[in-house]
């Protein structure tokens, strides 16, 4: 198994490796995961404030809609449709939004370990699996994963985004091969 085609199909250093091993991530890992999380909550505040504004709108119709309804039954139905439901079910996707982008920023490293799996959905579609979990993958994985050799993969729990990948030699296998210990 070529460690260096593992390395360059899931973007991971051998520094990476050696600190996925003792169960932390990388200066390099903490750099471009803190830089991903930042632009997610960016992007979920834009995303919240619209939110909060289709509710504020909602809230609006549902208060002057109901104001002006000829019947008592019009005004309560208005009122509670437009004034109550409508504002917190879109407000609450807004938090809920808010919420899920923090959480990726608190997201711990995990290990999983098994034979390998290869999903292929389309031409480019492919996905790993490996004791119960599935992750995406880009493109073809080929020359890099092999199906049924042992891997164990050091993934973020939020996400499932496999951050680095060691091969695991197998008994039978010839000691003078390069593989990951």
């Amino acid at each position: 198994m070529d460690e260096r085609r593992l390395r360059r199909y899931f973007h991971f250093t051998e520094a990476d490796l050696l600190a996925n091993r003792r169960g932390q991530l990388s200066a390099g890992q903490l750099k471009r995961l803190s830089q991903r999380a930042k632009a997610e909550q960016a992007s979920a505040r834009s995303s919240a404030i619209i939110l909060f504004v289709v509710a504020a709108a909602g809230l609006a119709v549902g208060l002057t809609i109901g104001s002006i309804s000829p019947t008592i039954t019009g005004r309560i139905l208005m009122f509670l449709f437009m004034g109550v439901l409508w504002p917190l079910a879109w407000a609450g996707k807004g938090v809920r939004i808010i919420l899920d982008a923090r959480r990726l920023q608190q997201s711990r490293l995990r290990t999983v370990r098994g034979p390998a799996q290869l999903i292929r959905h389309t031409d480019q579609d492919y996905a790993l699996q490996m004791e119960g979990f599935e992750f995406d993958l880009d493109g073809n994985p080929s020359g890099a994963v092999m199906e049924g050799n042992e891997y164990r993969l050091y993934y973020l729990e939020a996400t499932e985004e496999i951050l680095s990948v060691e091969y695991l030699k197998s008994e039978n296998e010839n000691p003078d091969s390069k593989t990951f210990r």
